[in-house]
């Protein structure tokens, strides 16, 4: 059994518990937050799960195989430094930091302890997406010229405008921060890794700093040319469309954390044939944990490597700098 902790108990902190407590091959054994809410403090004694509030101290005289952090974007470099250093593998939620600089030093000190990096990006265990990679890697769509893909809902509207969320220290590039930050890395799985970024931010309804529109164009190192959006203020909308010299392939999916649901993938092939199927959902969340485990015990190969969890970032700094800068941003 695989003894597990999980730091920070916000809303996602709660997603996390809820869906591994079912597990038979992962054990929470214990909590971390300075200031649980009481939603928190109520499913934990639901669960039996004791609560503590002092991150190292508890990690220093608790054993624990692994922890998950779903703590703020600024605290994960220097908490999964002090989990590497005293062997616990360490699956962090995205973005893994906001600063490339701070992603390749994790990873450094993780391989150095032997421990492995986990990053929360669990939309690629869905059916869809895992279908679309299917047709791409088997060449099924013939030469792909281009894709594009959109992200948007309104879960975040209600907030404030002083809320952690829409402070651009915390969340710098809007939308892509939270949501958007899962098609850069949808593309860097189908395409490869990426050289350049142009991005434009706008503020149509919201008063965030950052904007409530975000759209950025990548350049891939194979030549290709994709496009991600990502939208504030509008009904939840995802849909992922590549298009390839033998034909196309537009996923739709209505899946939310919040709100589970399937998804619909259409593909036309240029001899007009047209195949459409209807994708049930899954529990991804507890998918991509469970292979960050599976990979510690060398039982299967992690989904991501060292590159992709450096370039997602890279391309969300780059992101920044671009709406920023008004200019197109070269990945280092």
């Amino acid at each position: 059994m695989f003894k597990l902790a999980i730091a920070g108990l916000g809303w996602w902190g709660k997603v996390i518990i809820n869906r591994l407590s079912t597990s038979k091959n992962i054990k929470i054994v214990f909590l971390i937050d300075p200031k649980p809410d009481s939603e928190a403090i109520k499913l934990a004694a639901n669960k039996k799960i004791p609560i503590f509030d002092n991150f190292e101290e508890t990690l220093l005289n608790n054993k624990v195989d692994g922890i998950v952090l779903c703590t703020p974007n600024t605290l994960h470099m220097k908490q999964t430094i002090f989990c590497a250093k005293i062997g616990i593998h360490v699956y962090c939620e995205k973005p893994l930091s906001l600063l490339p600089g701070e992603v390749k030093k994790m990873i450094s000190i993780c391989n150095e302890n032997k421990v492995l990096l986990g990053v929360g990006h669990e939309r690629r265990f869905e059916n869809g997406w895992q279908k679309l990679k299917e047709l791409v890697s088997s060449n099924s769509l013939g030469t792909i010229m281009y894709a594009e893909a959109h992200f948007n809902h309104d879960k975040l509207a209600g907030l404030s405008p002083d809320n952690w969320r829409a402070d651009p220290k915390v969340a710098p590039a809007a939308g892509m921060t939270a949501m958007g930050v899962h098609l850069s890395d949808l593309m860097i799985w189908l395409f490869g890794s990426v050289d350049n970024v142009f991005a434009s931010t706008s503020k149509r309804i919201l008063k965030f700093k950052t904007g409530d529109v975000v759209t950025a164009s990548l350049l891939h190192k194979s030549g290709l040319s994709t496009q991600i959006t990502a939208i504030l203020k509008t009904p939840h909308y995802q849909r992922v469309t590549v298009f390839g010299d033998k034909g196309w392939a537009e996923l739709t999916d209505s899946s939310h954390p919040d709100t589970p649901g399937d998804s619909e993938l259409v593909v036309r092939m240029n001899n007009g044939k047209i195949k459409k199927n209807s994708l049930k959902w899954k529990d991804t969340v507890s998918a991509n944990i469970n292979n960050f485990v599976n990979a510690i015990y060398g039982k299967k190969k992690y989904i991501f490597t060292d590159e992709e969890k450096y370039q997602n970032v890279a391309i969300l700094d780059a992101i920044k700098n671009s709406s920023l800068k008004r200019k197109v941003i070269k990945i280092k």
